[in-house]
């Protein structure tokens, strides 16, 4: 089993073990049971085992959960708790501290879990689109010289300011529950790796990018890609929302990049593909 090519059968037991998890956490809740008790264990037991086997018997899952992007629903509200909730005590609502206290597992189980079901369902994706279709392009670059400065300048900002406004909330407010100094320190780190070089596969479907030195994959459907435009210094990849840059490569670091244009071109002018 592999977290960057995950099987069927591993992605099966991720996704069953999530809504496992889940089950345990919602049944201790509505029996007033300890999460150790045999009721939630055996129900979450079952769960897990149903959606596991459910969830192998359909080896499009994974593709049918990035088409439709309902695997980014967990980390969706992740992130806009991360940004509402530390907040709320400035704009006057009170109350909410043991609310979170006393939901503080079923909210990390929630967190934790559907970032992991996030990761293996997008890399599931991929693999199983290694297996379908066929490789049109393969090249590796690094972002060009314009975007690395962007991008390290944005998330330079963005994350100094959430750790900024953190540590401020701690000193005025002291909330319970404060992710945004955690939120600011991953932006700063992702912000100081934004160079590295990225591996970038084509199919018809779309394409997928992998940056060196992580295990998951972003993949753009066929149907974001807009524009491309070669220049003498850059390859440009132009995408509809929800990215709101495009996808820059420093030519110098690439292999043929006119066969890369050419490639991208003719899928443009295609069809947009099922996925």
């Amino acid at each position: 089993m592999s977290l960057r090519n995950p099987s069927a059968a591993f992605f099966s037991v991720v996704l069953g073990g999530y809504v496992g998890v889940l089950a345990l956490c919602a049944t201790s809740r509505v029996l007033a049971a300890e999460y150790t008790a045999i009721g939630p264990v055996a129900i979450g037991a079952c769960a897990g085992l149903i959606a596991a086997g459910w969830c192998h018997r359909r080896p499009a899952l994974a593709t049918t959960l990035a088409r439709t992007r309902l695997y980014v629903l967990p980390v969706a509200v992740i992130v806009a708790g991360a940004a509402v909730v530390p907040v709320l005590p400035a704009a006057g609502v009170r109350g909410l501290e043991p609310w979170l206290r006393e939901w503080f597992v079923e909210i990390v189980v929630f967190s934790f879990g559907g970032a992991a079901v996030y990761l293996v369902t997008v890399n599931r994706h991929v693999t199983a689109l290694r297996d379908r279709e066929s490789v049109l392009a393969e090249w590796h670059a690094r972002p060009d010289r314009r975007y690395r400065r962007l991008l390290r300048a944005g998330g330079l900002v963005l994350g100094c300011s959430l750790l900024v406004v953190g540590f401020a909330l701690v000193f005025v407010l002291e909330p319970s529950v404060n992710p945004l100094p955690a939120f600011g320190g991953a932006l700063i780190g992702q912000a100081i790796t934004a160079g590295r070089p990225r591996t970038y596969t084509l199919f018809e479907s779309g394409l997928c990018v992998h940056r060196s030195g992580t295990i998951n994959y972003q993949f753009v459907p066929r149907s974001q890609l807009r524009t491309v435009d070669l220049a003498a210094d850059r390859l440009e990849i132009g995408r509809g929302l929800p990215w709101p840059l495009p996808i820059r490569c420093a030519t110098t670091t690439m292999a043929r990049p006119e066969r890369v244009a050419d490639a991208l071109e003719r899928v443009l002018e295609s069809a947009p593909a099922a996925d």
